[in-house]
């Protein structure tokens, strides 16, 4: 932080950059930091300037993840660029819209949940496995599925506006038996507990992302798959029914909100 010059408003004269220590509590938790401010020497007086407190508000972030034993925004930053991603790599590999990732790097404190993604995507293991389901995520086959239900259920599942309420129900269905039937999602989508059901992962995000993609561009769809499609249609021919379907499944009555639904748990579908 480059050193400027700030006079005592009480006319002291020139007061002196100084680090120091604060304590806070933030979301409930007792916090230490190190802060930078103006002190003057002669009254006491502390001043912070508004770059100094943006950057006192991204330590105090910074250090309630680690208390949290959540990744830092330095450690996101360093951890991605020593895999040589760019943001909208890792973006791609979590499933979620570039600017999560651009928060996060910028002090935005991420959940447990994302915070579980980031370091799967940074220590990949068996994340292809559990969260994408043998599949790299694919925005375009994304769309290409919704596009095939679309033909079904003759409405628009994706619309301007819309945020996949009942749309997402019917893919999540399409994706989870394709894992536990062929072995594999059909998009390589990434979804989460939410208390209206199972959804994609950061969907605020990724709709817009999925209207403006060309299904055109993504791998085609198998006669296996389009099966599954048609079935996933005939179980549930209304509108709603697999939104009423989903709110049925143990698999994600037994997740928290937030909380990832791993493709490992498939094989426990009870509605089709």
């Amino acid at each position: 932080m480059k050193e400027q010059q700030h006079n005592c408003p009480n006319g002291h004269g020139s007061m002196v950059l100084t680090e120091g220590k604060q304590q806070v509590t933030f979301r409930g938790v007792e916090l230490t930091c190190n802060t930078m401010q103006y002190v003057c020497e002669a009254c006491g007086l502390e001043v912070a300037t508004v770059e100094q407190a943006g950057v006192t508000q991204r330590i105090i972030a910074d250090v309630y993840r680690t208390e949290k034993n959540l990744l830092t925004s330095e450690e996101i930053k360093t951890r991605r660029k020593d895999l040589n991603m760019t943001q909208k790599d890792l973006a791609d590999a979590m499933s979620v819209g570039i600017a999560s990732v651009k928060r996060w790097e910028g002090g935005i404190i991420q959940t447990p949940g994302m915070d579980k993604l980031l370091r799967q995507a940074f220590w990949p293991k068996e994340r292809e496995i559990t969260v994408t389901g043998n599949r790299r995520f694919s925005i375009e086959r994304t769309k290409l599925v919704l596009a095939e239900f679309d033909k079904l259920y003759r409405h628009d599942l994706l619309k301007t506006g819309d945020k996949l309420l009942y749309g997402a129900k019917s893919l999540w269905y399409a994706d989870m038996v394709a894992h536990r039937e062929l072995g594999r999602s059909m998009t390589g989508a990434t979804y989460a507990a939410l208390p209206m059901g199972p959804q994609l992962n950061n969907y605020s995000e990724l709709v817009a992302e999925i209207m403006q993609s060309d299904e055109s561009k993504a791998e085609p769809l198998t006669l296996d798959e389009k099966r599954i499609i048609r079935r996933v249609h005939e179980t549930f021919p209304g509108k709603t029914d697999a939104y009423r379907a989903s709110h049925r499944e143990i698999i994600w009555k037994n997740k928290g909100t937030g909380e990832i639904i791993p493709y490992a748990e498939s094989a426990e579908l009870s509605e089709m």
